[in-house]
């Protein structure tokens, strides 16, 4: 439903949530 009424909302959503996954990944390799 959250998609079909705001697609560019929810593809800003998946791709902030991608952006701090990444984050995360760097944040965690830099702490090993």
């Amino acid at each position: 439903m959250v998609e079909r009424l705001f697609p560019e909302i929810a593809t800003a959503i998946l791709f902030l949530i991608a952006i701090l996954c990444m984050i995360a990944l760097l944040y965690i390799s830099t702490r090993w």
